[in-house]
C-alpha cells in the first residue's frame, strides 16, 4: 500500500495562513525565507496600524488583499519596485494610528445613544410621513420623492426614477463624489503636510478608501439587506446552539429536573415563594440605596466631556474659528435619542397612548421635578 507523505494542509483562516500570505504580498523580500526560526515577525517588519498586534495582523490580510487585487495587478505591469506599495502601506498605516487617537477622545456615550438615534428617528419619522396611508390620499404621492423632498441629501439626488436609467446613473456619480470628498476631508486631517503634497499618492489612497472600502465592502456588500440578514440568522444559529446546549448539560447533570417542574402547586412551595420574593425585594432596595450613595464618588460627566472637547479642538483651532466652533453639548441619561427612538420603532404613540404619556411624565419629573434626582451630573444621571 502506497503511503501518502504530503504535508498536513493548513487552515486558510489559521493565523499561519494568514501571516504567509501578508509576507508574500506585502514583504516580498521575506516570502523567500523559508526558515521559520529565522524570519522576523511581521509587526518588526511593518508599521503598526493600532496599537494591537492580533487586530494588525486581521487587517494587513485585509489591507494585502486589496492590494493584491487592485493596485499590484496594474502596477507590476510597469515596474518590479516595491517601493510604492510600501509607501501606500505606511500612508495607511499613518492614517489608521491617527484615526485611533481621535477615537480615544470621542465621547462614544452620546455619540452612540444621543446623536445617532437622533438621525435615525429623524429617518424613520420623515419615512412613516411619506409612506403611510398612501390608498386614503386624493392625490397619490411618489413616496421616495416627497422623502427626498423633506430631506434631501446630496449623495441620494436625484432620485432614481423606474425606466429612466439616466436618473439612476446620475445618482451614482454623485454618491461616489461625495465618498471622494468625504475621503479627502479624513486625509487632509490625517495625513502629514509631505504625503499630501504627492497627488498621486495621495489619489491613489483617497480611490482605495473611497471607492474600495467604502463603496464596495462597506456600501454594496456590508450594507446590503441580504449580507444583514444573513449575519442576523448566524447569530441567532449561534445563541440558539448554546442554549441548547447549556439545557442538555444541565438536563444531563440533574436527570431529575423535569420531574421537579410537573410537581403540582403546594403550601409549602407557596411560602417558599414568598419568601424568596421578599429577599428579592429586601436585595433591590439595598442595591438601589448603595447605588446611590455610590454616585456621589463616581467621575462627573460634564467634566469628562469638557475635557475631551477641549482636547478635540485644541489642534484645530483655526477651523474651530471658522465653523463657529460645533461643540458637543452634554444631556441627562434619561433625556437620550435612544429612548425616543425605542418608543418610535415599536410604535409607542400609536399603540399604547397612556403608556407614552406616563413614560414621558415619569422623565420629565425625574428631570426638571422636585430633586432633580436625573438631571445632568445627578443622582441617577452618573
Amino acid at each position: 500500500m502506497r503511503r501518502n507523505n504530503r504535508p498536513p494542509t493548513v487552515d486558510p483562516l489559521s493565523d499561519r495562513a494568514t501571516e504567509a500570505l501578508i509576507r508574500k504580498i506585502l514583504l516580498p523580500q521575506e516570502a523567500g525565507d523559508k526558515g521559520r526560526d529565522s524570519q522576523t515577525p511581521i509587526d518588526e517588519l511593518l508599521p503598526p496600524l493600532t496599537s494591537r498586534n492580533d487586530v494588525d495582523l486581521q487587517l494587513y490580510a485585509f489591507l494585502a488583499i486589496i492590494l493584491r487585487e487592485f493596485v499590484q495587478a496594474w502596477y507590476k505591469k510597469i515596474t518590479p519596485d516595491e517601493t510604492f506599495v510600501a509607501e501606500i502601506v505606511h500612508i495607511i498605516a499613518h492614517c489608521t494610528r491617527a484615526l485611533e487617537q481621535r477615537m480615544r477622545h470621542v465621547d462614544w456615550e452620546t455619540l452612540m445613544l444621543n446623536e445617532v438615534p437622533e438621525v435615525l428617528e429623524k429617518h424613520i419619522n420623515i419615512y412613516w410621513s411619506t409612506h403611510r396611508d398612501q390608498l386614503a390620499q386624493a392625490f397619490p404621492v411618489n413616496g421616495r420623492e416627497a422623502y427626498h423632498a423633506l430631506w434631501p441629501l446630496p449623495l441620494l439626488s436625484p432620485v432614481p426614477i423606474p425606466g429612466d436609467p439616466n436618473s439612476t446613473a446620475r445618482q451614482l456619480e454623485n454618491e461616489a463624489a461625495y465618498r471622494q470628498l468625504l475621503v479627502q476631508a479624513v486625509l487632509t486631517v490625517l495625513l502629514p503636510t509631505e504625503d499630501l503634497e504627492n497627488p498621486c499618492l495621495a489619489a491613489l489612497v483617497g480611490q482605495i478608501l473611497s471607492e474600495l472600502i467604502i463603496g464596495n465592502v462597506i456600501a454594496n456588500k456590508a450594507a446590503q439587506p441580504w449580507l444583514l440578514y444573513e449575519a442576523i440568522c448566524i447569530v441567532g444559529r449561534v445563541v440558539t446552539e448554546k442554549r441548547g446546549s447549556n439545557t442538555q448539560t444541565k438536563s444531563s447533570q440533574n436527570p431529575k429536573s423535569h420531574l421537579s417542574n410537573s410537581k403540582k402547586w403546594t403550601v409549602h412551595g407557596f411560602f417558599v415563594s414568598i419568601i424568596q420574593f421578599v429577599m428579592l425585594f429586601i436585595s433591590t432596595v439595598r442595591f438601589t440605596f448603595n447605588l446611590v450613595i455610590m454616585s456621589s464618588s463616581l467621575p462627573s460627566r460634564a467634566a469628562g466631556s469638557s475635557e475631551r472637547t477641549m482636547t478635540k479642538t485644541a489642534p484645530t483651532k483655526d477651523h474651530a474659528s471658522k465653523d463657529g466652533g460645533s461643540t458637543i453639548e452634554k444631556v441627562p441619561v434619561l433625556s437620550f435619542s435612544a429612548w425616543r427612538l425605542l418608543g418610535n420603532v415599536i410604535d409607542l404613540r400609536t399603540r399604547m397612548p397612556w403608556l407614552n404619556g406616563l413614560l414621558s411624565l415619569v422623565q420629565l419629573g425625574a428631570i426638571h421635578g422636585p430633586g432633580r434626582i436625573a438631571k445632568l451630573d445627578g443622582v441617577l444621571d452618573r
